[in-house]
C-alpha cells in the first residue's frame, strides 16, 4: 500500500471525521484512508477497484467490473503487472484460443475455468453467457450445418440438440410426445416413423377366451408342455428390429 499524502479536499473530509475512507476522486484503484485524521492516498492489488470499507474481494477492493469502473470520469491509475495468460495479477480474462475456457487470475496465479455445458466465455460480461450473446466465437461442430434450429440425435425418439447460435443446447420433447425429423418438431409418438408405442401386451381376459390346447405333454421334457410360444412375448423384450428407433 502506497502513502503518499492527499490533497487539500481530502485531508478537509478526514479532519471533518464524517470519512474513514472514501474513493479517489480521479483513479479507481486508488482510495482515501483516513489515519489520526490524516488522508493517506493506498493502493488496491494490481487489477481490482475500490469497493467501500470492508467490502470487495481483497484489501477494500473488488474487480473493476463490479464496482463500475471505469465510470465516465475516473479510470485505473496504475499500469498492469502481467504474467503468463493473466493481464494484471487480478481479474477474470478470456482464453486466447477457446470460446468454452477462461483464465481467473489471483495474485498473478492463472487457473483455467471451464464455462457450464452450453454456456461461452463472455468478456464484455467477464462471465458465462447464453452462445447468442457471444459474437464471433468459434461454432460447435454439431451445428455446422444447422447453426439455429432443431438437430436429431441418432437412435433417440425424444432427446434432440437445440442449436442456437452455432453451439447446443441438449433439449427433450414431452412425455408422449417424439422427434419428427422431417418436421424436426416434437409430435405425437405414434405419428413419428420408428417411434410408435409398443402394443400393449394381452390381457387376462384375452387368454381365457384361448382354446385349450390338445398337444398332449411331450416325453422328452418330463411331462411338462410349454405353453408360451415365443411370439406371444410383449414388444418391449423382443429383440431390436431394424431401423427403430429407441424411445429415450
Amino acid at each position: 500500500m502506497g502513502q503518499a499524502r492527499a490533497g487539500p479536499n481530502a485531508q478537509q473530509l478526514c479532519k471533518n471525521g464524517k470519512r474513514t475512507m472514501f474513493p479517489h476522486e480521479e483513479y479507481c484503484d486508488y482510495y482515501y484512508e483516513c489515519v489520526n485524521g490524516e488522508a493517506i492516498v493506498q493502493t488496491c492489488p494490481n487489477g481490482l477497484a475500490f469497493a467501500g470499507q470492508q467490502k470487495g474481494l481483497a484489501s477494500n477492493c473488488d474487480y473493476p467490473h463490479r464496482v463500475g469502473c471505469p465510470d465516465g470520469s475516473r479510470v485505473m491509475g496504475q499500469q498492469p503487472i502481467t504474467t503468463e495468460n493473466c493481464h494484471w495479477q487480478y481479474g477474470v480474462f478470456p482464453h486466447a484460443t477457446s470460446c468454452t475456457r477462461y483464465w481467473h487470475c489471483w495474485n498473478g496465479t492463472a487457473t483455467i475455468q471451464q464455462c457450464p455445458f452450453s454456456l461461452l466465455y463472455n468478456d464484455a460480461v467477464h462471465a458465462c453467457d447464453w452462445p447468442d450473446n457471444v459474437p464471433d466465437c468459434q461454432k460447435h461442430p454439431i451445428c455446422k450445418d444447422t447453426p439455429n434450429g432443431a438437430v436429431p440425435i441418432e437412435k433417440s425418439c425424444v432427446r434432440y440438440w437445440l442449436c442456437v447460435g452455432g453451439y447446443p443446447r441438449l433439449q427433450r420433447c414431452p412425455a408422449g410426445l417424439a422427434l419428427n425429423t422431417s418436421t424436426l418438431k416434437c409430435e405425437l409418438a405414434s405419428t413419428v416413423p420408428g417411434c410408435e408405442p409398443p402394443p400393449a401386451p394381452p390381457t387376462s381376459d384375452d387368454d381365457d377366451e384361448q382354446p385349450a390346447s390338445n398337444n398332449k405333454p411331450s416325453e422328452s421334457n418330463g411331462g411338462q408342455t410349454n405353453s408360451r410360444p415365443q411370439n406371444s412375448l410383449p414388444q418391449q423384450f423382443r429383440p431390436s428390429q431394424p431401423g427403430v428407433r429407441l424411445v429415450g
